[in-house]
């Protein structure tokens, strides 16, 4: 399997630490609000991932962290929670956004059972320890408001900040309290934050410089991440995924803070996606093009053509969503789902090794998505000229593959009733009585069409 590399910034043959086995680390959401459909994507990249290598015979280990306490859950629960104490207004914000990605995680085909969550408030000691480890390598330092991790002091002792792009360290010296910040410059970042009145803390005592700091807050953004991987699968990872805007400062910081702990390396391999834009524009509230996951189910699409969508496009490029494209993809997601209704009704196509092939080769090739569906767009136009159901192997295929589950349920016995008598009244020339039939069926959502070898329905989607 290849797979471009962001620290070598070329692709590359995929080897694993351990022969047979991948740790994979995703970047999760921060639950605060509902995720907007470019944040979904990246989820959806993680998945097809994981899939992959699944596919490829590796033993997958897949840990994605849910950002709990943040400035910005912090924010949104004293706002929408004033009067409660700031803990639990922290958690009854976040516990609600968390279902709700779970919820959005699942219609999209994720395979949530094949992914160890992890929660950022559950893993702060774990937190404050390797903070006192950087405090001990003499890479941070105690501030008036909290602790601080030192770029300049990372760099003198021989490790290189800026691996995953350019990063100017020559002119900047500030110190930036803010989780997110500008992305062109290094900055010292805060690994622990000293608490602010109404927000939520726990206590925390540093050692430094043979002087003890008793300093009660939370954690610093960047730093959750080093610890949550470590915690589930320990240093180096194997692979380290997330969107491209998390390259600087976040993933930088955390290869920082990780190798400034005493590793050599932090993951093998970090596989960024690319932003998705709307109508050829980034996302934006202000510009009325910001949709969310139930904006797409209000229209009436499946929640699963948006994931068809995102596949359509390599998860490299830059990728657009517009409601004309997710409509050209509901219509090629109906397409095979017709196919698989034949399934019910006529024999199964025959076997399509050839075809399930090329689309493993397809994406062993860098997870290149357009061209495995092009092949599978192939053999559906193959079966469908002849009235065949595809075959089992390729149903199942899409499902473990690309999370695609395109076989619906058989019609009940009272549908097969309505179909037979329709059936005679179309022998006996009976039109009106056929037509009324075939409308009775549409009442179920039931489309029928007459065939050379017979009538045949499919479900309206």
């Amino acid at each position: 399997m290849k797979i471009y590399n962001s620290l070598t910034k070329q692709i590359e043959d995929f080897t694993p630490i351990h022969e047979g086995a991948v740790s994979l680390y995703s970047c999760g959401p921060t639950v605060y609000n509902n995720l907007h459909i470019g944040n979904l994507s990246a989820f959806i990249y993680a998945d097809l991932l994981r899939r992959t290598l699944s596919l490829d015979g590796y033993d997958v280990k897949h840990v994605m962290n849910i950002t709990d306490v943040d400035d910005k859950t912090i924010r949104d629960s004293k706002k929408a929670y004033p009067e409660i104490e700031p803990k639990e207004a922290l958690k009854l914000l976040t516990d609600k956004y968390s279902n709700v990605f779970m919820h959005d995680l699942k219609k999209t085909g994720n395979d949530l059972s094949s992914i160890e969550f992890v929660s950022a408030v559950a893993s702060i000691p774990e937190m404050i320890t390797l903070t006192q480890k950087l405090l001990d390598n003499n890479i941070a330092y105690v501030a008036d408001d909290g602790v601080y991790f030192s770029v300049s002091a990372y760099v003198a002792q021989g490790n290189t900040y800026g691996r995953l792009q350019q990063v100017d360290i020559e002119h900047s010296k500030a110190r930036v309290a803010n989780d997110e910040y500008d992305k062109d410059s290094a900055s010292d970042f805060a690994l622990w934050k000293k608490e602010e009145s109404g927000e939520p803390s726990w206590d925390a005592t540093f050692e430094s410089n043979d002087k003890s700091y008793s300093i009660p807050g939370r954690p610093g953004w960047h730093i959750e991440c080093s610890a949550m991987s470590e915690k589930l699968l320990g240093v180096p990872l194997d692979i380290h995924t997330g969107g491209i805007d998390l390259k600087f400062p976040h993933h930088e910081n955390e290869i920082a803070q990780s190798c400034g702990a005493g590793h050599d390396e932090f993951s093998h391999y970090f596989v960024h996606n690319n932003h998705m834009l709307v109508d050829g524009r980034k996302m934006s509230k202000s510009l009325g093009n910001f949709y969310t996951l139930r904006d797409i189910e209000d229209r009436g699409f499946d929640p699963q053509a948006f994931r068809l969508a995102v596949l359509e496009g390599h998860y490299q490029s830059e990728s657009n969503f517009s409601w004309e494209i997710l409509e050209a993809a509901s219509n090629r997601l109906h397409k095979w789902q017709a196919a698989a209704d034949l399934s019910w009704q006529r024999e199964a196509a025959p076997a399509s090794q050839e075809t399930l092939e090329n689309i493993k080769a397809a994406l062993f090739d860098n997870l290149n998505t357009p061209k495995a569906l092009a092949n599978l767009d192939g053999y559906f136009d193959e079966i469908s000229s002849k009235d065949l159901a595809p075959g089992d192997d390729v149903v199942a295929f899409l499902n473990k593959a690309l999370g695609l589950n395109i076989c619906g349920e058989d019609i009940t016995d009272e549908q097969k009733n309505i179909l037979k008598k329709r059936e005679k009244a179309r022998a006996d020339k009976d039109w009106g009585t056929s037509d009324t039939l075939r409308d009775e069926l549409a009442r179920y959502n039931l489309h029928v069409r007459d065939s050379s070898t017979g009538q045949l329905w499919e479900r309206i989607r």
